[in-house]
């Protein structure tokens, strides 16, 4: 009940990186030529691994019965 709702109670930034006044960012460097090729490659990557923890843990509980 002591401090106002304008109080500044965060001493730093939640993200550090987001702190830094140096660092800017290109879209140049997201636009390239194989972007969509690497988006693609690295959801297959994410979804193949997925499936391989959900598949060692279906087999876990199957070892269990």
């Amino acid at each position: 009940m002591g401090r106002t709702a304008h109080v500044d109670v965060r001493s730093e930034a939640d993200d550090p990186r987001m702190d830094d006044p140096g660092l800017l960012y290109r879209i140049e460097d997201d636009l390239s030529e194989t972007w969509v090729e690497e988006f693609a490659a690295e959801g297959v990557q994410a979804l193949e691994a997925y499936l391989a923890k959900h598949l060692a843990f279906l087999s876990f509980l199957d070892e269990s019965k």
